[in-house]
């Protein structure tokens, strides 16, 4: 009983920070640099590996430029730049930044970090071969920004996408709801898509829908 209760309680404080959260990126980005500051000044709640969907796909992919968008505080660019990628992160948390940068220094490698928000970054023409969106706060689904991003990355590019699924009414960014993947990536190559319920790189002890993609340009 008392697991339960616990398990509850932990549930309804992920939801509140979500909706915190929500709340902020919506308000402007000036808020939005405040509130995750605070999240990775105080990083008790996700999960400091690197993504799971992203190691599994790129393990045996011959290195390039790599873009972590909403890069928090770099655990994936890190652990791609260890691997030989040439990684540009972006952020709009300084904190993040300061952190991936110093994770960086760590583990004797480079990465390119920029504060900037995902609507104003330039992401460029064919720069890319692989971009990364990993519980990341972005426009998606806007059918226009997903273009962006096909368009920056080169031909055979690769795109990392992991997320909660969004959820009754559409309060968390860069999410989208069950089944709407395929829809909004249909100008990529759909490599795979899957929307298990298990535990989530944020609170990975509960248990949430999520939508994993890999596409291709």
């Amino acid at each position: 009983m008392l697991k339960r209760i616990l398990k509850i309680t932990a549930l309804v404080l992920v939801l509140l920070l979500i909706l915190a959260g929500a709340g902020i990126y919506y308000v402007g980005v000036h808020h939005r640099e405040i509130w995750f500051n605070w999240v990775y000044r105080n990083p008790g709640g996700f999960n400091k590996e690197p993504n799971s969907l992203l190691v599994q796909t790129v393990s045996n992919v011959s290195p390039g430029k790599a873009l972590d968008i909403a890069m928090g505080e770099g655990r994936n660019a890190v652990w791609l730049a260890t691997k030989g990628w040439d990684v540009t992160g972006f952020d709009v948390s300084n904190e993040g930044l300061r952190q991936a940068e110093e994770k960086a220094a760590k583990a004797g490698v480079a990465i390119h970090a920029i504060n900037a928000k995902s609507e104003d970054f330039d992401y460029g023409s064919e720069w890319w071969d692989l971009i990364v969106l990993s519980y990341a706060f972005t426009p998606i689904p806007d059918t226009d920004y997903v273009e962006r991003l096909r368009n920056s990355l080169k031909p055979g590019g690769l795109l990392v996408y992991e997320h909660y699924q969004q959820m009754a009414i559409d309060i968390v960014p860069g999410a989208m709801h069950a089944g709407e993947a395929p829809k909004i990536f249909s100008n990529f190559k759909i490599l795979k898509f899957e929307e298990p319920v298990t535990g989530g790189d944020w609170a990975n002890r509960i248990t949430f829908p999520l939508v994993r993609l890999v596409a291709t340009r």
